[in-house]
């Protein structure tokens, strides 16, 4: 009871001291003193598992309960380290304590569950082995009341209760592998498994409402959360579609544009689910009606329902957030669209339409545009529809507008205006005489023969025109001027000059390390893989100091509890990467301010990301080695070490990069014919930051 008493309380401050200001949204971090989830190794983890492990029918049973434990142990504390999960935010607080509140009943179980919140779009909840519920911000941005996130909860629980995770695990194993299962076909295993899965999801379903209805939540909710589920695949927003909306004054879209007749909304319960995880919608309906029939009564919210909304907001926020990390524009634009009937003044929103509008330009310039039909349905398939008619031209003029509205009223917003200043270079290199297509001012006489006649107004309704156009006359002067300076020769001298950085301080950011020995039955060599991780620090600052360079390290593997500003930088870093490696072209990343916050915070803006891969595996060809130390006497000790000596592979990369300018300025990549060593990884380690530190001769 101390402990959920202590949660609240903790949940208490985070509402006072980190209250939301929904105009000038801030996206979750990890806040308060790290878990020991987070801070624990792995290899001890693992050990505390195998002790505990409870008995097993036979060997074979404990061998592959112990390999389980060994595999979920390590890429479950990789997925904790990823950036992708928070904890002690409000959102976890707020779960964690709807968690406490169904496990009154439960004392054997409390202390030994924990919640976290996933950054993920998805609407999923899922469970480990060890007893973690990580909850999707997809999910907490649907659902309509706590007692829903209640009653998932409860589903997650018997989960960890019942070990599915673990029983799962085991019966595929033995399903691919054991004698009874030998003469099925690949179809008929895979049917063999999503049988069984779907019998622990029933049996969670079943269970967990009898969790469920032990607490103080309304009776009904369980079905409602499956209407969740039905429409779960669907794009999350509920705002009728109006093309008013982008327009003012003469800048009036066509009305071809919009179409009139678009696909009703549908939801199939009853699904074929025959190679499904999970049992369809209808069945795992009736399965709880028939033994439920009877409960009655409950609350929807336990506490106020203003705090299940703030949370939920809070998770729609962060999505539109996620969408755009995703390059998922229109659905970005959707959910923002609809908050603003919640929040109508928010510069946040306004900007994430923005920024999506710089998005879907840039995706029409480059010809990636992919509006998929058939996923759309209702007033959203109407607004995919919208920028599908669109020209690149027309959709780059619209995000141009409304970067530039935004700009106006936050003039120094880096963000908007890089991505302001890059669509208009990226529209001149696309259309020609660029600067000659719009009216300066509303009384201009209006320009003839255009492809677009309505787009030139749309420029002309700004509180200061003049200032607009001095950005555009530049920027695309600038685009003339690249054009004409892209000779071969000068892009060659460029990319030479590009080398020679002279780079004084790096932060590396979780580093990686994999060892893989094919001779052994466990080929991952977690354990020891982890060791050099817990390492790798004192490497990189060897390095670096042989050099006079400095170097700060984010390495979550190597962490205290004490240093959550880790887990933040972690957090932002790798939302920032893998939106970088989605694309080839170039485009402004939309958490451009907060990576340039952070290049701030660490005095630099040079990031490298940098990771080993080793192997060894047998060496092949023992008996021509042999026979050559028969034939050749002298030659035997040389012969004798190769025989001995197992082959090896290495791979090393490293990839710097300046997040100000958002450039890839070294790829260090190098294979060796060798097994690792630590004066091996000392050495890649140094070749890299000497390839930074290297200076003009």
């Amino acid at each position: 009871m101390r402990r959920y008493l202590a949660v609240a309380l903790v949940a208490a401050c985070c509402v006072l001291t980190n209250a939301q200001d929904f105009n000038h949204y801030k996206t979750l971090l990890p806040q308060g003193l790290v878990p020991k989830d987070f801070t624990e190794l792995s290899a001890s983890k693992f050990a505390t598992e195998v002790t505990n492990m409870s008995a097993a029918r036979n060997k074979r049973d404990r061998r592959n309960k112990k390999k389980f434990y060994l595999e979920s142990t390590f890429s479950l504390d990789e997925f904790l380290t990823s950036g992708n999960v928070l904890f002690n935010d409000d959102i976890t607080l707020y779960t964690a304590d709807v968690l406490a509140e169904i496990l009154k009943p439960y004392p054997e179980l409390q202390g030994k569950i924990r919640v976290y919140t996933v950054k993920s779009a998805i609407p999923n909840a899922f469970t480990t082995n060890n007893g973690i519920i990580f909850v999707n911000l997809g999910l907490l941005a649907r659902l309509e009341s706590e007692a829903q996130l209640a009653f998932v909860l409860a589903h997650e629980v018997v989960h960890y209760q019942k070990k599915h995770v673990i029983n799962r695990y085991v019966t595929n194993i033995d399903i691919d592998r054991s004698k009874d299962y030998r003469k099925l076909s690949r179809e008929a295993k895979m049917f063999a498994k999503s049988s069984f899965s779907k019998e622990l999801e029933m049996e969670a379903d079943l269970d967990g409402a009898e969790i469920y209805n032990k607490s103080v939540y309304t009776k009904d909710s369980i079905q409602n959360v499956f209407n969740v589920l039905k429409y779960a695949d669907l794009p999350l927003g509920w705002v009728y579609f109006n093309k008013r909306y982008y327009e003012s004054g003469k800048y009036i879209f066509p009305d071809t544009l919009v179409v009139r007749k678009v696909d009703p909304i549908q939801a199939i319960e009853d699904y074929n689910d025959t190679l499904y995880s999970h049992p369809n919608i209808r069945k795992r309906r009736e399965a709880i009606a028939v033994k439920f029939h009877n409960a009655k009564g409950g609350k929807h919210f336990r506490l106020a329902k203003s705090i299940f909304e703030k949370n939920r907001k809070l998770a729609r926020f962060e999505l539109c957030r996620l969408y755009l990390l995703e390059h998922r524009y229109l659905d970005a634009i959707l959910l923002a669209t609809s908050l603003q009937e919640e929040e109508p003044t928010s510069v946040y929103l306004k900007q994430i339409i923005a920024k999506a509008l710089y998005g879907l330009a840039k995706d029409k310039l480059n010809d990636h545009f992919d509006f998929k039909k058939s996923e759309w349905a209702g007033d959203p398939q109407r607004l995919g529809i919208f920028f599908e008619r669109q020209s690149s031209y027309e959709v780059s003029v619209l995000a141009i507008r409304h970067l530039y509205k935004c700009l106006e009223e936050e003039p120094n917003n880096k963000e908007i205006a890089v991505m302001l200043n890059d669509v208009i270079r990226s529209l001149d290199k696309d259309a020609y005489d660029l600067e000659k297509k719009f009216l300066r001012n509303a009384s201009d006489k209006e320009i003839a023969d255009l492809r677009y006649p309505y787009t030139q107004h749309a420029f002309t309704g700004f509180k200061n025109n003049a200032a607009f156009f001095e950005i555009l006359d530049k920027q695309i002067a600038l685009a003339d001027k690249e054009d004409n300076g892209n000779s071969f020769r000068k892009k060659k001298k460029r990319a030479k000059d590009k080398k020679l950085l002279n780079v004084d301080k790096v932060v590396v950011v979780n580093p990686m390390y994999k060892k893989i020995d094919t001779r052994k039955r466990q080929k991952m060599r977690h354990i020891e893989s982890e060791k050099v991780l817990t390492q790798i620090d004192q490497k990189i600052w060897d390095a670096a100091g042989r050099l006079n360079m400095k170097a700060d390290i984010i390495n979550p593997n190597n962490l205290s509890s004490a240093r959550v500003n880790v887990m933040q930088s972690n957090s932002i870093l790798n939302d920032w990467i893998d939106e970088q490696m989605r694309f080839e072209d170039a485009r402004v990343s939309p958490i451009y301010n907060e990576i340039i916050a952070l290049a701030d915070t660490y005095k630099t803006d040079h990031f490298v990301w940098m990771g080993e891969f080793t192997m060894t595996r047998k060496r092949r060809g023992k008996g021509f080695l042999i026979a050559g130390a028969i034939i050749t006497p002298a030659m035997a000790p040389l012969f004798a070490t190769m025989v001995a000596t197992p082959k090896g592979a290495t791979l090393y990369f490293a990839l710097t990069f300046n997040v100000r300018t958002q450039a890839l300025e070294l790829v260090d990549v190098r294979t060796m014919n060798m097994r690792d060593t630590k004066s091996l990884l000392q050495s890649n380690i140094y070749y890299t930051l000497f390839q930074l530190k290297k200076v003009k001769q």
